[in-house]
C-alpha cells in the first residue's frame, strides 16, 4: 500500500472515532469519594418548589390572576373574605386571603396544617370506608341512588380539587357514633332515602328549611333540617342539625356536621 493511502485509512478511522464520542452535557456533580454519593446516571436538579407564604407577605402579581381566585369560597371550605380581600389558590388546597390594593397575605390555609387542625379538634377524619351505609348497605339496593350519584363524601372527595361549580356539593360520611345514632331502627333502603335528605339539606346553605324523606315501602319517613351554619374557631364550615324520622316510634336527634379538610360533610355528633 502506497505512503499516500495509509494517510487516507488514518484520517478515515480517526474521522469515524470522533463522531462516535458523545457530546459534552452538563457537568455532573462530584461523587464517588468520601462524604459523597456513588456514581451513577446525572439526574438535573427538581425545579424549586413554590414559596411558602405567610401572614405578612406579599402575594406575587404572577399569583394574583383570575385562574388562581376562587369565587366559590363556600365550595372551596373557606371563610367568606371581607370586603377589599380575595381568595387565591396557589394549588387546590393551598389557599391565601390577600388584601386587594397591597397584595398582602393575611391568612394562610395550608392542607398540612388543615389536616393537623382537624385531627386536633375532631381526632379523625373519616373516609367513605368508614361511612355506616357504605360498610352495610353497599351491596343492597340504592333506591334515592346515593351511590350512583356520588353523595358519599369520599366517593366525591376530588370534586373539592378543582376550581368548578360542583365542588360545592359535597358529599356526606357519616360514621362512628354518629352513623349509629343516626341509622338506629332504619333500614338500607330508609337510609338511603334519609341521605339524600341530608346532602341536600347540608348543601343547601339555608338554615331553617325543611328536605323531608319518606320510604314508599314501609312508611317510615323523616324530616332533616339545618338548624345554623358557623365556623368553628380554625375556621371549618360546620352545621348544627336536627333529624326527625318517625318508625314505629318518633325519635329526634341534634347534633353537629362539619366539613373535612377534603370538603366533605362529617357528622361529628
Amino acid at each position: 500500500m502506497t505512503r499516500l493511502a495509509l494517510i487516507l485509512v488514518a484520517f478515515v478511522v480517526a474521522s469515524a472515532c470522533a463522531q462516535a464520542q458523545p457530546r459534552p452535557g452538563p457537568n455532573p456533580p462530584p461523587c464517588g469519594g468520601p462524604d459523597l454519593p456513588p456514581c451513577g446516571p446525572y439526574q438535573p436538579p427538581p425545579p424549586p418548589q413554590q414559596p411558602r407564604w405567610s401572614p405578612g407577605d406579599r402575594f406575587p402579581p404572577s399569583w394574583q390572576q383570575d385562574e388562581y381566585a376562587v369565587p366559590d369560597w363556600r365550595g372551596r371550605n373557606l371563610p367568606p373574605p371581607p370586603r377589599g380581600y380575595r381568595w387565591y389558590c396557589s394549588t387546590p388546597r393551598n389557599c391565601f386571603l390577600v388584601r386587594k390594593s397591597t397584595g398582602i397575605v393575611v391568612r394562610t390555609r395550608w392542607n398540612d396544617e388543615r389536616e393537623e387542625y382537624w385531627r386536633r379538634r375532631y381526632a379523625q377524619r373519616y373516609s367513605y370506608q368508614d361511612d355506616i351505609y357504605w360498610r352495610e348497605c353497599r351491596s343492597r339496593p340504592d333506591p334515592a341512588g346515593i351511590l350512583i350519584g356520588g353523595l358519599i363524601g369520599g366517593l366525591i372527595g376530588s370534586a373539592a380539587d378543582h376550581h368548578d361549580a360542583g365542588a360545592i356539593f359535597a358529599g356526606v360520611i357519616i360514621g362512628g357514633i354518629a352513623g349509629a345514632a343516626l341509622s338506629s331502627e332504619l333500614d338500607c333502603d330508609d337510609r338511603s332515602y334519609a341521605y339524600r335528605a341530608f346532602y341536600a339539606g347540608l348543601n343547601g346553605w339555608q338554615a331553617g328549611s325543611i328536605h323531608e324523606w319518606r320510604n314508599p315501602h314501609n312508611g317510615h319517613h323523616g324530616q332533616f333540617r339545618v338548624r345554623s351554619y358557623y365556623y368553628d374557631p380554625d375556621g371549618f364550615h360546620c352545621a348544627r342539625y336536627r333529624h326527625t324520622v318517625w318508625t314505629a316510634n318518633r325519635r329526634q336527634f341534634d347534633g353537629r356536621a362539619c366539613r373535612q379538610p377534603d370538603g366533605a360533610w362529617n357528622f361529628i355528633n
